[in-house]
């Protein structure tokens, strides 16, 4: 497997959050499955943490993570 650079390794974790939070939709705090709203907000928080790399905007990470994914 090739070893990924810092950077690199940050927006392949941004993409794949993401991806993740686009797949669970609109799981929701009273939903039937619990675990996927607590999932869903692992990687909010994730991406937020991300957001303060001072590159985040420039690789993919340039909206506000609880708008486009709220909990």
């Amino acid at each position: 497997m090739k070893k990924l650079t810092a950077h690199e390794t940050l927006r392949y974790v941004i993409a794949l959050l993401t991806y993740y939070l686009d797949e669970l939709g609109n799981a929701k705090e009273f939903d039937e499955n619990q675990f996927e709203y607590g999932e869903k907000t692992a990687f909010v928080e994730c991406l937020e943490i991300i957001q303060r790399w001072e590159h985040a905007a420039e690789n993919g990470l340039d909206f506000d993570v609880e708008n486009r994914f709220p909990l």
